[in-house]
């Protein structure tokens, strides 16, 4: 199984990500990357800078020099700009997020992206636009931002993080087909909910199944 680096702008993540990772693919070696403060200097420029991609291009570099095959970023936010390294590097980068819109575009024509932050919400929405025109299906994107979330997240305060995201899903419930939490931070808010009536899709459990397929390949 190929080695993967698995970079974190939240330690919100991370043990989620591990708890996943020891479900799923157990065997799997993971360098785990953590930094938290880089979120918060995209959110302040209002998405990612060149010196903040030259500091992704860094971390790759270091999976680089540990053996890494495999390089994921566990944070929408920055997604395309790993990708954007690919001529950098001969790692495979890929992102968390990538198997939940293949899933999105196969089971709903109104698709709700749910966000709580602005810089993940945009990167995010033009990457299932862009998903959306390569299968040629005709879809309808809806976003829907809950900014205050994310905000009380930051200040440790988890209950009205959960209470905002929650009211979110609601919502979405009457009117999409499928939805896509675009935040991993997002997908513990499933679990405090009686059965969704549509399809909800998270990242880190299709994302870390997806890993393993790749890591094994």
């Amino acid at each position: 199984m190929k080695k993967i680096a698995m970079l974190h702008t939240s330690a919100a993540t991370l043990a989620m990500m591990q708890q996943l990772i020891a479900d799923i693919m157990p065997q799997a070696e993971v360098m785990h990357l953590v930094e938290e403060s880089m979120i918060k200097q995209v959110m302040k420029a209002g998405g990612v800078t060149p010196a903040i991609s030259a500091r992704i291009a860094g971390y790759i570099q270091i999976a680089e020099k540990a053996d890494c095959e495999i390089f994921m970023t566990a944070c929408s936010s920055i997604g395309t700009a790993v990708e954007q390294c690919q001529f950098m590097t001969s790692l495979q980068l890929t992102r968390i997020d990538c198997a939940m819109v293949e899933n999105a575009i196969q089971q709903g024509q109104r698709i709700a992206v749910l966000a709580t932050v602005a810089t993940t919400l945009k990167p995010t929405l033009s990457y299932v636009q862009r998903k959306v025109q390569e299968s040629g299906k005709p879809r309808e994107i809806v976003p829907v931002l809950m900014e205050d979330a994310f905000h009380a997240l930051l200040a440790g305060d988890m209950a009205t993080h959960d209470r905002i995201v929650s009211e979110g899903l609601k919502n979405a419930f009457a009117s999409a087909d499928v939805i896509m939490l675009a935040q991993a931070s997002m997908a513990r808010v499933l679990q405090q909910l009686p059965t969704p009536p549509v399809p909800v899709l998270t990242s880190p459990e299709s994302g870390i199944r997806w890993l393993k397929a790749l890591a094994e390949a």
